[in-house]
């Protein structure tokens, strides 16, 4: 809402490095005036103006281009399967999504994690503490005394909105911007040519703490090209494969931790 509201205060369309900067001051905006209540969050917006595509992105969620590259033509015996193993929520299921078409995956974001160097550097300048598991160095956290608990807590992500007590230690809500242009995009990868589709996707850890990209890319792929539906039903079959996505990326047995599951998934006209 509050980079609509500046946009709508321009004269012209912004130029890719004016709206970086509308971008990266409304995530400051926001960081400032979160409401301290003791956590903060990711932070992820998609916004197209005209031929522009841009993606940004602060903390440690998901986000990419998806390019659909469809078959020749649909076998009917294998959509069925598709069909089936969509609708069927059982765990665990030795059945798998078997994509007619293709996906590849393009300008994925870097998550903001504490042990990357760029982002170590700055916090450790500001005197700020870093725990870096050797084993598992994407699993680190940036340590700081908690006015809630009490206590040292670790924050998972180098970056975030409204974790006031991690700012004084290096943790900033500056986001990473990628800006696409489209009409580059769709000529270097033929979009028209292949009659290939274009989707962008968003979504939290706890969807891939244990998903790949490609894994989650397929079902959606699958939901919004080559499911059965009618005129109409396009957002219940994908509201059918949202839940299938979070109940394979689910642990099996209840007891075992699962993180929040938030995503967002749109095709992208051009």
């Amino acid at each position: 809402a509050q980079i609509a509201s500046k946009l709508r205060h321009q004269d012209k369309s912004p130029t890719p490095n004016e709206m970086t900067q509308i971008i990266t001051e409304t995530f400051r905006n926001v960081d400032a005036n979160a409401p301290f209540i003791g956590g903060g969050c990711t932070a992820m917006t998609v916004i197209k103006i005209g031929s522009t595509l841009y993606l940004a992105n602060t903390g440690d969620s998901t986000q990419f281009i998806a390019i659909y590259h469809p078959p020749s033509t649909l076998v009917e015996e294998k959509s069925s399967h598709n069909e089936r193993y969509i609708h069927n929520m059982t765990r665990p299921t030795s059945e798998q999504l078997n994509l007619q078409g293709s996906i590849s995956i393009h300008h994925q974001n870097k998550l903001h994690k504490a042990n990357f160097p760029e982002e170590k550097s700055r916090i450790e300048n500001l005197g700020g503490r870093i725990h870096i598991p050797p084993k598992h160095p994407m699993g680190s956290r940036v340590i700081a005394r908690s006015a809630t608990h009490h206590e040292d807590v670790g924050l998972a992500m180098s970056r975030s909105i409204g974790d006031r007590e991690w700012t004084a230690v290096g943790v900033i809500p500056d986001p990473d911007v990628q800006v696409v242009n489209l009409e580059e995009f769709w000529n270097t990868n033929n979009i028209r040519t292949k009659d290939s589709k274009v989707f962008v996707v968003l979504g939290s850890d706890g969807l891939f703490d244990t998903r790949r990209v490609e894994f989650v890319a397929k079902h959606l792929a699958y939901g919004f090209f080559e499911s059965f539906k009618s005129d109409g039903e396009t957002a219940e079959q994908m509201l059918t494969v949202g839940k299938k996505l979070v109940n394979m990326a689910s642990p099996i047995k209840s007891e075992f931790y699962r993180d929040d599951i938030s995503f967002v998934a749109k095709v992208v006209e051009f």
